[in-house]
């Protein structure tokens, strides 16, 4: 992929973003990605805390922050890399950053009524894809 269509792709994602937030809030969204992510994987419930409040919290800041941040990942490594160690500590296994990709995804589409583009699918799968291999650096 060339840089135009990368940065294409990541302004396609922030904007989606933008608008899931002020349509249908983040936190709503939030709460679709945890329904969506314990039924089609109930066997990883167990990895996170019962009340989720903090959870949800630190999520959507981590997405705010990755999400508007996707042009310049470089300059999110350190914080990605922790980011990954906090996982890889928890008893988070590398496989499964492919559910959490799988599910921001569907959580997307299902905010945005599924009215993404298949592009527009595509551009959220690499973004979170980019996001997940800095954070697996701290499996190496």
């Amino acid at each position: 992929m060339n840089h135009v269509q990368d940065n294409q792709s990541n302004d396609s994602v922030k904007t989606c973003w933008s608008k899931i937030k002020a349509e249908k809030g983040a936190d709503a969204f939030i709460d679709d990605f945890y329904h969506f992510m314990f039924k089609h994987h109930p066997e990883i419930r167990h990895l996170f805390p019962e009340a989720l409040l903090d959870q949800k919290t630190s999520l959507i800041a981590t997405l705010d922050n990755v999400i508007n941040g996707i042009d310049y990942i470089e300059a999110l490594e350190q914080e990605l890399i922790a980011l990954g160690h906090r996982h890889k500590n928890i008893g988070i296994e590398k496989e499964m950053f492919d559910i959490f990709i799988t599910t921001i995804v569907e959580s997307a589409n299902n905010a945005s009524n599924s009215t993404l583009t298949e592009k527009e699918l595509i551009a959220w799968e690499e973004a979170f894809q980019k996001i997940s291999n800095v954070m697996l650096k701290a499996y190496s």
